[in-house]
């Protein structure tokens, strides 16, 4: 444009001409000024409403065994009856399976008769000391040739029964891992056995909810109230047991809820959800913010979080400290204040001072 009013100038071109060009310029650089300066991005932003206490929780869980337990020999051997299938029915003591006992019968048999024989021999023993005709030591290396045998026949008789695996208790087979004619060693499992008199739920609990939620100071207290998929009725569970630390794979605390199974029937494996009142457990809830979870990503230092504040048109990061998380979202304890504007999309496009438009939402949107 310059070149051109130096044209015009060179050429001698009229005033007006020259006039108009260098308006041109200005107006130009002006436009430009004023595009330059103006938002370029469009955000969503979520309005800080008043702390709230927010002490229901929702968890899922499922239905597990209760008192799932493996049922195995103690010795190797073939396997030659196997009375149970998976979802049979057992009562304590019945037989589940049993593997080949020739040999331990046979070992019983000359155990037997070694301690039939050793018992008449100290009998008659006895009776000859009485008379005179025999010796206290005599009779006393016979007494300890009875309890020889008297030893080996009980190892006798336990070898054979362990032969055989019973039902620990009444319940229900859940699985069956061997079959007839299959060789077992010892400790390997046979089948699996669980209680169907009770009905346990096993939840995970997240890190980020109160100290402690897992271990609750009175358990009698601890009533969570538990929802069956088609079951009309909310169930109300106590405390069973908890895990003293992380589960390595999930990071999350585990807790086991109980009930009598009475007239129910909810099958291991079945999704469950569970309503727990933190106050009522006993823990002391605090006032916080409630944040969004769009609105956090991570900060600089590790396990520190952010979120970004739009204040007089630009906006800039904040560091937050989460007290827990609900399902409402994040519950601050510092970091913000009520009517601050964070942004809660498109995150990853935003630096320090940015100026952006904003386009406000509720959190539900």
């Amino acid at each position: 444009m310059l070149s051109t009013v130096r044209a015009l100038a060179a050429s001698g071109g009229g005033g007006i001409l020259i006039a108009t060009a260098l308006a041109l310029i200005l107006l130009t650089g002006c436009e430009q000024d004023r595009v330059t300066g103006e938002p370029v991005l469009t955000v969503n932003v979520y309005e800080i409403g008043p702390p709230v206490v927010n002490s229901e929780e929702t968890f899922h869980g499922r239905v597990v065994p209760a008192d799932l337990t493996r049922v195995a020999f103690r010795v190797a051997g073939k396997i030659t009856r196997l009375e149970v299938q998976p979802g049979e029915e057992v009562v304590k003591g019945q037989v589940i399976a049993q593997i080949e006992d020739r040999i331990p019968r046979q070992v019983l048999a000359d155990a037997q008769a070694q301690y039939d024989l050793s018992r008449k021999q100290l009998d008659r023993a006895q009776n000859l000391l009485d008379i005179g005709a025999l010796t206290r030591a005599q009779r006393d290396e016979l007494q300890a040739v009875f309890r020889l045998a008297r030893a080996n026949l009980e190892l006798a008789k336990r070898a054979l029964s362990y032969t055989v695996i019973e039902a620990p208790f009444d319940g229900q087979v859940i699985d069956v891992e061997k079959e007839v004619f299959e060789s077992v060693a010892p400790g390997e499992t046979v089948a699996m056995v669980y209680r169907t008199e009770r009905i346990d739920v096993l939840v995970n609990i997240p890190d980020g909810l109160p100290g402690r939620i897992h271990q609750p100071a009175d358990s009698r207290a601890y009533r969570p109230m538990v929802t069956f998929p088609g079951a009309e009725k909310v169930y109300a569970m106590k405390h069973l047991k908890n895990s003293g630390a992380r589960n390595p794979e999930t990071q999350t605390f585990q807790i086991w809820l109980t009930m009598p199974a009475g007239d129910a029937v909810f099958v291991p494996g079945l999704p469950v959800t569970i309503t727990v009142d933190l106050e009522e457990a006993g823990f002391t809830m605090d006032p916080g913010l409630v944040v969004p979870l769009s609105a956090l990503e991570p900060a600089g230092e590790s396990g520190a979080f952010q979120v970004w504040r739009y204040e007089e048109g630009v906006v800039n990061p904040v560091e937050v400290t989460i007290g827990r998380i609900s399902q409402a979202g994040a519950l601050l304890s510092s970091g913000l204040q009520v009517g601050d504007l964070i942004v809660i999309s498109r995150l990853s496009l935003l630096v320090p001072g940015l100026a952006v438009d904003i386009k406000r939402v509720n959190q539900d949107s």
